[in-house]
């Protein structure tokens, strides 16, 4: 099952305006008629619940939305990108690679959580469309000879993890036991043999009770090591991240299963992301075997001690699987019951978004650096090294108050400053 892949995303760049003019007959002073060009197309993630896997993505290809058209003359207007929609299964997290590993950095939280079907997130913005020469023609300009570029759309990296979306994990060391209790509980035809890792990849199956159903999933077995990446176990041990209630299925015939639960335990603290913290349910299984039953009766006082639910299986035979399936559920139902409930006095309280600044001026540590969404978009869509379209950008940059800020940090005329990924040299008033 491909469960992680990384892939580049690039939205649209905007299309470029135009320059035209109207030279019709009996029209001796037509003027600037150069129309604007398109929006880049956007890249949008949405949960797909006909998906289960991210084998469409496997290549690791750069996805990327279509461009914005340019303007043309007759202030036609070019025609915006087409936006991608990207879909993936539910319970898809995706991480920004240019915020860090995720794998490096513990302390990193994914940028975005896919965990219901139809969930959906703009990941990348298609860049704006450049402007016409029309739209810069003034009472004192009335016939500019300079467009404007459009904007390049957003880049990122990507890592999209898929964790299944499961109530009850059954967790365990290999030949534990764990597909066989799935395959008692519900239809799930994992595979069964009797050696380690016949679980390759997580199995779902749905549990009916008659008068309810949870999902639960059979992990891959867990051994020492597992959450530094030996064995299977550091693959699908993030699986585990979305249950809330782990069945641990002990073999009560291996020569020292509390040593093996002690060790799994271990492996899930190590990995971390709280599954440590996850109620658990022991289910001491193959009571069918008689080396079983003598081990449950020699470690009777030790189990005792645990402090831990427990319940006698043979999930070979279906002794004791309804029993454990219906405690599972009532503990999952207690777990839901808590998430739902509201403090009385949690009364939300609505108040208006703070204003964000147009933009921002700092000292810097080796130029002034002048930051703003519209700042930025005009240094890097207008030709400043051309004389229109430069005094346009240092017009509209004094408009904006950024010449006042400047100023009072004490940049002057012909200091160099950084605009966005453009150095250039102050020449506002």
């Amino acid at each position: 099952m491909i469960d992680c892949v990384e892939f580049e995303v690039v939205a649209g760049f905007g299309g470029n305006g135009t320059v035209s003019f109207r030279r019709e007959k009996f029209v001796p002073r037509g003027g600037p008629d150069g129309g604007d060009g398109g929006r880049g197309g956007d890249i949008t993630f949405v949960a797909d619940r006909r998906l289960s896997t991210l084998q469409l993505y496997r290549d690791q290809r750069v996805r990327r939305a279509d461009n914005g058209r340019p303007g043309g003359p007759n202030r036609m207007h070019g025609a915006a990108g087409e936006s991608l929609m990207i879909p993936v299964p539910a319970g898809s997290v995706i991480w920004d690679l240019d915020d860090g590993d995720p794998e490096e950095d513990p302390t990193l939280t994914p940028a975005y959580d896919l965990s219901r079907a139809g969930d959906a997130v703009r990941v990348v913005q298609g860049g704006r469309g450049g402007r016409g020469n029309k739209r810069f023609a003034t009472s004192t300009r009335q016939a500019p000879t300079f467009a404007q570029r459009g904007q390049h759309g957003q880049m990122r990296r990507l890592r999209i993890e898929l964790k299944l979306i499961a109530d009850v994990g059954i967790v365990g060391i290999p030949n534990a036991g764990k597909s066989t209790l799935l395959g008692a509980w519900s239809r799930a035809t994992p595979k069964v043999a009797p050696y380690p890792f016949t679980t390759l990849e997580p199995e779902l199956g749905v549990v009916d009770l008659g008068y309810d159903s949870f999902v639960a999933a059979d992990m891959p077995g867990l051994i020492e090591g597992a959450s530094t990446g030996v064995g299977l176990g550091h693959e699908f041990l993030r699986h585990i991240e979305r249950t809330r209630v782990l069945v641990h299925v002990l073999d009560m015939s291996a020569d020292d299963p509390l040593g093996n639960r002690d060790m799994i335990d271990e492996e899930l603290r190590d990995f971390g992301h709280g599954l440590a913290d996850k109620p658990q349910i022991l289910a001491l299984n193959k009571t069918d075997d008689p080396n079983a039953r003598a081990h449950i009766e020699l470690l009777s006082d030790q189990l005792e001690a645990l402090d831990i639910e427990q319940f006698e299986i043979s999930a070979a035979s279906g002794e004791g699987t309804r029993e454990l399936a219906q405690r599972a559920y009532q503990l999952l139902s207690e777990i839901k019951r808590e998430e739902n409930i509201a403090e009385p006095d949690d009364v939300p309280v609505l108040r208006p978004e703070a204003q964000r600044a147009r933009f921002e001026v700092d000292k810097g540590d080796e130029l002034p650096i002048i930051r703003g969404a519209t700042p930025e978009w005009l240094a890097e869509t207008l030709d400043l090294n051309e004389a229109e379209p430069r005094a346009e950008f240092f017009d509209r940059l004094s408009r904006l108050g950024v010449a006042r800020a400047l100023h009072r940090i004490g940049v002057g005329p012909g200091d160099l400053v950084q605009i966005g990924d453009v150095t250039v040299r102050w020449d506002g008033a």
